[in-house]
Parts: structure tokens; C-alpha cells; sequence
């Protein structure tokens, strides 16, 4: 992690689910809180949801959105970001991997953890404009292919992590999930699409999203072309959901309430025997609006 300025790690309760459960059980527990060990100096389709709108970056003194954050402050800002951590896992601003600019964030996952681990930078105070319908943007960039079942990776939801309602964009398999998880309340359960292709790996990508909660979808952008949407026509888990049925509890419209909270990290669901690996972020914007990529 060479050209690291500032690093965030440490290990947290046991269990604990946060994004993205994918199938998987959740299991009761809390998030650690990153310790700072060094300082700086009818459903809608993704083709039809929302209209890019300038794409201009915080470093370049203005903001796309109503929530920017592009890591050129050198370190993690504390007033903007909540750090929770569990297992081996680490987070950083550092200078030797960035999209734009000098700075980006790096998340480390370590090779064969002794159980399921994340790190995660989740909005203290997301503006209030994206409650109910929101749009998102972040260049990403994945170290080596995780081919996993399924690594949590973005997601706007409630509060309470670990265990928020959410809708969330995974890795699955060599690609993307799209997800709706509730994981506290009654009924707790999820659903999940499965968009053809694969997820970009030791590149930089362009990842956009719209999260929407009237009526409930996702819809996915890759470098300005449709990835693939989550909404009642779509899903593919849980098996046997009749195409056009209400997406969730007999509900298409209110399952998450209000999005509060937005996190950019990993949770991996299913670390057994796995590589080492990092995952990078940089130039985020949250609108009320699509954002569209940078030039």
C-alpha cells in the first residue's frame, strides 16, 4: 500500500450483516470502529432513469451534486465519514492509485481471514434532498478478479449499521449484483438481480446508479452504458418470483423508507480461502440527478 497517507483498520464485534447478504444468513453483532493510525499531510430501466448532468469534480472547486467527496484533502474527512471495521480489513487515502487528481481511497481485504470481515466509509450527514430518489457516481477500480458469491460493495439505506434496510451493488460471481436487503425488522429477507457481464478489474471505471424508492429500483451504468436494473421484472433470487408480482412483503413503493446512509467500501459475505486484494474509490457525487462520468 506504498504512497498511503493516512490508514484506518482494526477489528470489530463478531457476526454482524451488513451489505450485501446475497443469500447468505445474518448473524447477530456489531461494527468496530476504525482506529486512526496515521495521519496525512412500474419499474423503470436503467436506459431511461435520469439525464447526465455536468460531471465537474470537488478538486476542481465545484461539486456535480449535493454530496462530493474526491480524497484531495490527503486523508479521511472525519466531519463527512463514519470508518466501521471488523476483521483484518484496512482503509487508507493514499497517492499511488487515483482516478483523478492526487489522491484516492484504497480498502485492503487480506488473504484467508478467519471469518467474514468489511470495512466501509458510510455518510455521517447525507443531504436530506436524496431520501426518497437519488443518483450516484465513483470511479472504482478492483485490484484482482474476487469471483465471489458475493461482496457487498455500494450502498444507500437506513441507519443501523450493520444490519440496515438498503439497496446495495455487489460483486457476484465475475460481475455486478443488485440488491434489495432488510435485515432488521419483520420480514427480514432480500432480493437480488444478477446483470450479464463482467465487473472491470485493474482498471478504473466509471460506476453510476440510481436508487429509487418510489417505486423500488436500481438501475446500473458502467462507463456510461446500461449495466442492468433491479426492480419487480428482474429478479433472479430468491427463485420462482413471478415477473410483474410486488417486489418485496407485497410492496413496490416505501421498502427503505429513507435513504440516510451511504457506504463505499466492501463487506465480503464469503471470504473463505480467499486472495488478498484491494478496492479503490475515488470521485464520488451524490445528486438528485444522474451525474455522468468526467471527461
Amino acid at each position: 500500500m506504498a504512497g498511503g497517507v493516512a490508514t484506518f483498520g482494526g477489528s470489530g464485534g463478531q457476526g454482524g450483516a451488513p451489505p450485501s447478504a446475497g443469500g447468505g444468513g445474518a448473524n447477530n453483532g456489531g461494527a468496530g470502529t476504525a482506529g486512526v493510525t496515521g495521519t496525512a499531510g412500474a419499474a423503470g430501466t436503467a436506459g431511461a432513469a435520469g439525464t447526465a448532468g455536468a460531471a465537474g469534480a470537488a478538486g476542481a472547486g465545484s461539486c456535480a451534486g449535493v454530496f462530493c467527496e474526491d480524497f484531495e484533502l490527503g486523508q479521511i474527512d472525519s466531519t463527512k465519514w463514519s470508518t466501521p471495521v471488523m476483521g483484518g480489513t484496512t482503509m487508507m487515502v493514499e497517492s499511488t492509485t487515483a482516478a483523478h487528481g492526487k489522491y484516492a481511497v484504497q480498502f485492503h481485504g487480506p488473504a484467508n481471514p478467519a471469518a467474514n470481515d468489511y470495512v466501509y466509509l458510510i455518510t455521517k450527514s447525507a443531504p436530506a434532498a436524496l431520501a426518497k430518489h437519488n443518483f450516484g457516481r465513483a470511479y472504482m477500480y478492483i485490484s484482482l478478479q474476487r469471483n465471489d458469491i458475493d461482496m457487498g460493495m455500494i450502498f444507500g439505506g437506513t441507519a443501523g449499521f450493520p444490519k440496515p434496510t438498503y439497496m446495495s451493488i455487489a460483486n457476484h460471481s465475475t460481475g455486478y449484483q443488485l440488491g434489495f436487503i432488510k435485515l432488521s425488522g419483520s420480514p427480514g429477507g432480500e432480493v437480488q438481480a444478477y446483470p450479464k457481464g463482467d465487473m472491470p478489474v485493474m482498471k478504473w471505471s466509471c460506476v453510476e446508479w440510481e436508487f429509487n424508492d418510489d417505486p423500488d429500483q436500481i438501475n446500473m451504468w458502467g462507463d456510461g452504458k446500461v449495466i442492468g436494473s433491479l426492480n419487480n421484472m428482474t429478479v433472479a433470487y430468491p427463485g420462482g418470483k413471478t415477473p410483474g408480482t410486488p417486489l418485496y412483503n407485497n410492496m413496490d413503493s416505501g421498502l427503505i423508507g429513507a435513504f440516510t446512509d451511504f457506504g463505499f467500501g466492501f463487506y465480503d459475505w464469503h471470504s473463505t480461502n480467499r486472495p488478498a486484494f484491494d478496492l479503490y474509490y475515488d470521485d464520488i457525487v451524490l445528486n438528485t440527478e444522474r451525474v455522468g462520468c468526467l471527461p
